[in-house]
């Protein structure tokens, strides 16, 4: 039971950092990129980081699910880092291609900068954690 509530908490960790990278690098890209609506509007990296959290839920469980799943079949230390390590990589693209595809036709010259950021922020929020993934739980 302990060894479940590590990984819980290891995870809520990877989805705030993951999510508050992403929004702020995707509220960036879309000031930057996006189209005159977009530009200079207030509040826009705080909404995008809004809907970082909600829409990275369900990523960032199916992360999780799979590291319970390695962790139950023995994998520990770097092994486990690389299966989450690719887990992450796989949701993170997921994710980049049900954004250009669904809400990427409204962001316009954005939305492959914002797809880059979520596999990006995805990445970076297992490396941040690359240390509790490693240690043997």
């Amino acid at each position: 039971m302990r060894k479940g509530i590590k990984t819980f908490v290891t995870f809520i960790g990877v989805w705030f950092v993951a999510s508050l990278l992403n929004g702020a690098l995707s509220g960036a890209c879309l000031s930057i990129f996006g189209s005159e609506k977009f530009i200079n509007s207030p509040g826009l990296i705080l909404l995008s980081c809004v809907a970082s959290f909600i829409f990275s839920v369900p990523l960032v469980g199916v992360v999780w699910l799979i590291t319970v799943i390695a962790q139950s079949t023995g994998k520990s230390g770097h092994s486990l880092f690389q299966v989450v390590l690719a887990a992450a990589l796989f949701c993170g693209l997921a994710g980049a291609l049900v954004f250009i595809i669904t809400l990427g036709n409204e962001f316009k010259e954005a939305r492959f900068a914002a797809g880059a950021c979520i596999i990006i922020s995805a990445m970076s929020g297992v490396l941040a954690f690359r240390k509790q993934l490693k240690t043997d739980w």
